[in-house]
C-alpha cells in the first residue's frame, strides 16, 4: 500500500486543530492530528514530498526517515508534524488490516478511557492563535450573545488590567464539570490577582499564595473530597515560589501539581518535588524517552504528563513501558480535537500505567459534530469508550470541518 497524497486542513477552534489526511493507492484514507504551532501546515507539506510514493506499512521506517531529514530542527515543530503524520498512517494501516489502533499497539487494558477536563480558570477558554494571541474565530463573527464575546488573555505575563478571577467562579465551574461525571478536574492557578503583582520575576508574595489557595479551596469545597483536582502553573514560577504554593495547596490533596517551574531545568523540578508531598507532573514540553527517564531518575517524578501529539503513538507506547518499569503513571496531556483525542484513547487503552487523558475542548460547540455518524457524545460520564472499529474507530465529517476551517489555510488540497 503506497502513500499517494498527504494533505492538511486546519480547524479554528480553541486552538488550531491541524488535521492530516493520508490517501493511498488502495483507496484507503487515514486521518491524524498534529499539535499546533506557527507555520505547521507548511512543515507537514514539506514532509509530504518526502514520503509520497512510499510503502505505508513501514511506518517506523518512514518516521525515522522524516526525523533524519530534519534532525537539525528536531525536536519541536518538526516533531509535531511527524507525529501527526504517523497517526494518519496508523489510521490507514488499521483500516487496511481491519485492526483498531489499540490492537496494533499491543492490546487493550481497559474498555473505557477516563478523561480529565481542563476547566481553565473558572471561565470558558478563549480561542488563541498558534502564538497564543487571543482571537474571535471566524465562525463566531456576527453572532450575538456569549458566544461572540471577545476572548480574554490567558497567560499571566500578558494580562495587565484584566479583572481577577474569583473563588466563586472556580466553584461554579467545578460543580458544572463534576455534574458531567469527570473524575478529575484541572484548573489554572497562574491567574490575575486582585492586587498589584510583578509579572516577570517568577515570585509569589504571601498574598498571592493565599489567594491561589482560596481558589483551590473553593474547588475542593464544591466537589467534595472524592473527586480528583489538579492544578496547572504553566511553568511560571521559580523554585521558592513553587514550593510555597505547593505547601499551601497540600491540604487539598491534589491529584497533581503541574508545571510549576520551566521545563528545561530538571534540578529545579527535583527541588520542588522533594519539598512537597504533592505529585509534581510535567512532560508536555518533552519529546523523547530519554527526557522522561531523566524526569523519573533525576527529578524523582511519580507522575508524567506527556502530550500524545508531541510524543506520538509509537514513542508513547515505548515511553509507557519505561515509566512502568519505575511504577510511574501517565496522565496524558491533550489539546486536540476529536481526531487527536481518539488517537490518545487508543494509546491510553494500550498501556497499563494510565491515569487519565485530558480534554481541553469542553467549550467548543462543534467537537462532536466533527465525527461522522456519532450516535451520542464522544465523551459520556467522564470517559470515552474504546472502539473496536478499524484504525482510529471514527471518521472525520469533512463537510462539518469545512464549515469551521481556518481562513487562509488549505483544506485537504
Amino acid at each position: 500500500m503506497r502513500i499517494t497524497r498527504l494533505t492538511t486542513a486546519v480547524i479554528e477552534a480553541n486552538f488550531d486543530w491541524t488535521l492530516i489526511k493520508a490517501e493511498t493507492d488502495e483507496g484507503i484514507t487515514g486521518y491524524g492530528e498534529a499539535y499546533f504551532g506557527p507555520g505547521l501546515p507548511a512543515v507537514i507539506r514539506e514532509y509530504a514530498a518526502l514520503i509520497e510514493g512510499e510503502d505505508l506499512t513501514s511506518i517506523d521506517v518512514l518516521v525515522r526517515k522524516m526525523k533524519a531529514a530534519s534532525v537539525h530542527v528536531w525536536p519541536g515543530l518538526a516533531t509535531h508534524a511527524v507525529c501527526g503524520i504517523e497517526a494518519a498512517l496508523l489510521d490507514a494501516l488499521g483500516k487496511r488490516y481491519r485492526l483498531p489502533l489499540w490492537q496494533i499497539l499491543g492490546g487493550k487494558y481497559r474498555d473505557r478511557v477516563s478523561v480529565y477536563v481542563d476547566c481553565h480558570a473558572g471561565e470558558s477558554l478563549e480561542s488563541i492563535t498558534p502564538l497564543l494571541v487571543p482571537r474571535t474565530p471566524s465562525w463566531q463573527a456576527g453572532e450575538s450573545g456569549p458566544a461572540a464575546r471577545a476572548p480574554s488573555v490567558r497567560h499571566r505575563w500578558d494580562q495587565p488590567g484584566r479583572k481577577h478571577l474569583t473563588p466563586e467562579a472556580y466553584a461554579r465551574r467545578a460543580a458544572e464539570m463534576a455534574a458531567r461525571g469527570f473524575p478529575i478536574l484541572k484548573f489554572d492557578i497562574d491567574v490575575p490577582m486582585p492586587f498589584p503583582t510583578d509579572q516577570y520575576n517568577r515570585d509569589l508574595s504571601p498574598a498571592e499564595v493565599d489567594y491561589a489557595a482560596s481558589l483551590v479551596a473553593a474547588v475542593r469545597q464544591a466537589v467534595g473530597p472524592g473527586l480528583g483536582v489538579a492544578i496547572d502553573c504553566h511553568w511560571n514560577y521559580g523554585v521558592g515560589a513553587a514550593v510555597e504554593l505547593a505547601r499551601a495547596l497540600e491540604p487539598y490533596r491534589l491529584a497533581w501539581f503541574e508545571d510549576p517551574v520551566p521545563p528545561e531545568n530538571l534540578d529545579a523540578l527535583a527541588q520542588v518535588q522533594r519539598a512537597t508531598r504533592l505529585p509534581v507532573a510535567t512532560g508536555e514540553n518533552h519529546y523523547h524517552r530519554v527526557d522522561f527517564e531523566r524526569l523519573i531518575r533525576e527529578a524523582g517524578l511519580r507522575l508524567l504528563a506527556p502530550d500524545v501529539q508531541k510524543v506520538g503513538l509509537w514513542e508513547g507506547r515505548k515511553l509507557a513501558d519505561l515509566a512502568d518499569m519505575h511504577y510511574v503513571n501517565l496522565a496524558f496531556h491533550n489539546v486536540s480535537g476529536p481526531i487527536g483525542t481518539m488517537a490518545g484513547v487508543h494509546l491510553s487503552a494500550a498501556v497499563p500505567n494510565f491515569l487519565a487523558l485530558e480534554w481541553h475542548a469542553a467549550d467548543v460547540p462543534f467537537f462532536d459534530a466533527l465525527v461522522r455518524g456519532l450516535d451520542g457524545p464522544l465523551i459520556e460520564n467522564g470517559s470515552i469508550r474504546v472502539p473496536d472499529a478499524p484504525g482510529l474507530g471514527i471518521e472525520l465529517d469533512e463537510d462539518v470541518a469545512w464549515r469551521y476551517r481556518k481562513p487562509g489555510e488549505r483544506f485537504f488540497e
